[in-house]
């Protein structure tokens, strides 16, 4: 593309601005784009990106922009390129939406752009080998816009009809869709945590979005979904969590200083009734990122996180403030977390990364790494950009130890029950969505060979301690919290800081009982058939899942297939269409 034609498409980026576009709101976490500026970061395109997400729509487009004015890319990803800045920037009205601008009566030459309009989901499951059959379908209505340059919001609201299996999904890949319970069909009050009938269900999204200064300084009050970190799921704040409500504030002063604070109400899960189950969850939390960028190419970072019992409580709300250091200073009553990641970056080779999320651990006992009480994720990977199509590989490992994310009833003064703060919220994980006791290797290719088009495959390997029967592990669910005050009589028995080889706190990955080798290859893909004007895409993707199992004893590792722990295999087929 020569310089002319740069200069014009330039010009047009900046004029599109005005058009429409909601500048301040996020981006949906599930959105392509973030694909391709990793992809961008990946070949030296873009420095280091902030690793809290998700980022504002403005600041998307204008990392887009820098993208576009660069000669790395070839004329099939520029086209990739300008379609998606084209998709995000104008929001191209299609046939069910209502746009246009209003007038503000008070005075005629100021129009607030606003967008009304609805998308249709449906999606689709099945397990060939278990004839299982799940579906979903969502209408979702929004109403957006700009009060100003600064100030934007979206108001949405969901509902659909359900009928879901966990049989007719691979292992560990359902991801709830719905906010609260669901509402059965055949009886209106009736509820639990995934009702196998068909079901109704709402969601909202709500956004209250401000930012200022390029981005440097924003203010965002809504329920979305967050991600903190550059892997593949992250252990901190991942996007596979639920979204809570929350405000989320972040300080850019400088581009090798990134600090992000976020404080919010989680949300229970409801299984046996609404008002008695959430007595014991009137959970907050509250986390802060510090990131710094040493060179446009290598950063460090910390998280600092907590779980508090709803009270007025200013030591978890100030964004300056450290909350394992709050919570020595206000009382032993909450659940405090701590996280380090680091990476770096050799443009159009590889980005190496690590991180770590600490709950509790205690580094002066002896055989650390023996011990349940100590409670820790762990995280290294590394991705690499290829040198066709727009395209990434991955490899990821993570360790998931036993009871991390899970946390006993605790004692607070302002209570008359017990509190609960396990790192959940609606049922998932905040963090990685793994069950504790786990660990993963995954091996990816992600790949935009055409604008209207997205592929993906991956394997993984996922081992687990089993949960029931006869060779059960301890702290590999996150309904089995660590005892930290036994009754008097049983105190040998959970004696986690001193516990041995053969005791109920001494752990011992895949030697200490009965794990569940999970192995999973997927093939997606994604088409955009707006391509050919018509206002749909359609995924499909195919899971072969096959799970055995090994019995391990301090000397060996054996494996086993009997009627207690089956072999298993699986065939999976998900397709998902979307109407805009």
């Amino acid at each position: 593309m020569n310089i002319c034609k740069k200069f014009i498409f330039i010009f047009l980026i900046f004029l599109s601005l005005g058009v429409f576009a909601q500048q301040n709101l996020s981006v949906p976490l599930n959105d392509n784009v973030y694909f391709l500026l990793e992809n961008a970061s990946l070949r030296g395109i873009l420095p280091t990106l902030p690793a809290a997400k998700p980022y504002t729509l403005s600041f998307v487009l204008d990392n887009l922009n820098t993208v576009l004015a660069s000669d790395k890319l070839s004329e099939i990803e520029r086209e990739v390129f300008i379609k998606t800045y084209d998709r995000l920037a104008q929001n191209t009205p299609q046939k069910w939406y209502e746009t246009g601008y209003y007038t503000n009566k008070f005075d005629e030459n100021v129009k607030l752009p606003i967008m009304v309009g609805f998308t249709w989901t449906s999606e689709a499951s099945i397990n060939c080998n278990d004839p299982d059959f799940s579906h979903e379908h969502w209408i979702d209505g929004y109403i957006k816009g700009d009060i100003s340059k600064f100030f934007s919001y979206n108001f949405n609201l969901g509902g659909s009809l359900m009928d879901l299996s966990r049989k007719s999904y691979a292992p560990n890949t359902y991801l709830k869709t719905w906010d609260g319970y669901q509402f059965v069909i055949e009886n209106i009050y009736t509820h639990d945590n995934i009702v196998e009938v068909l079901s109704g269900g709402l969601r909202m999204l709500p956004e209250l979005a401000f930012s200022a200064f390029d981005n440097k300084i924003g203010v965002n009050f809504s329920r979305i979904s967050h991600s903190w970190g550059y892997s593949e799921g992250n252990l901190a704040l991942s996007e596979t969590s639920r979204p809570f409500m929350a405000i989320e504030t972040w300080l850019y002063p400088t581009k090798w200083i990134n600090l992000n604070f976020i404080t919010g109400t989680l949300e229970f899960e409801s299984k046996t009734g609404l008002k008695e189950e959430a007595k014991s969850f009137q959970t907050m939390y509250s986390a802060l990122n510090g990131q710094i960028n040493i060179t446009d190419y290598v950063y460090i970072g910390a998280t600092g996180s907590v779980l508090w019992p709803k009270r007025i409580e200013l030591a978890y709300m100030n964004p300056l403030m450290l909350p394992f250091l709050s919570q020595s200073l206000v009382g032993d009553f909450d659940n405090v977390q701590l996280g380090l990641y680091t990476g770096f970056t050799i443009p159009s080779i590889m980005n190496i990364y690590a991180s770590i999320f600490i709950d509790e651990v205690n580094v002066t006992v002896s055989d650390f790494f023996n011990k349940d009480r100590n409670m820790y994720a762990v995280q290294i990977g590394t991705k690499s950009p290829l040198p066709f199509w727009t395209s990434i590989f991955s490899f990821q490992y993570t360790k998931i130890e036993p009871y991390m994310y899970s946390h006993p009833l605790t004692d607070v003064p302002w209570y008359d029950k017990p509190m609960d703060t396990t790192y959940l919220n609606h049922g998932q994980p905040l963090g990685y969505f793994l069950n504790p006791n786990s660990d993963e290797f995954k091996i990816q290719f992600e790949s935009n060979p055409l604008w209207y088009l997205s592929t993906n495959l991956k394997y993984t390997l996922v081992r687990h301690g089993t949960t029931k029967g006869s060779g059960k592990v301890d702290g590999s669910s996150f309904d089995d919290p660590l005892v930290y005050n036994p009754p008097e009589a049983e105190k040998d028995k959970y004696d986690y800081q001193n516990a041995q080889e053969g005791d109920l706190y001494w752990k011992d990955f895949l030697h200490d009982g009965v794990y569940e080798w999970i192995n999973s290859i997927s093939l997606g893909g994604e088409l955009d058939c707006r391509k050919w004007d018509v206002p749909i895409t359609v995924g499909l993707t195919y899971t072969f899942s096959y799970t055995h199992h090994t019995l391990g004893t301090k000397d060996s590792i054996k494996n086993i297939n009997n009627a207690e722990y089956q072999n298993k295999a699986g065939n999976y087929l998900t397709l998902s269409i979307k109407v805009y």
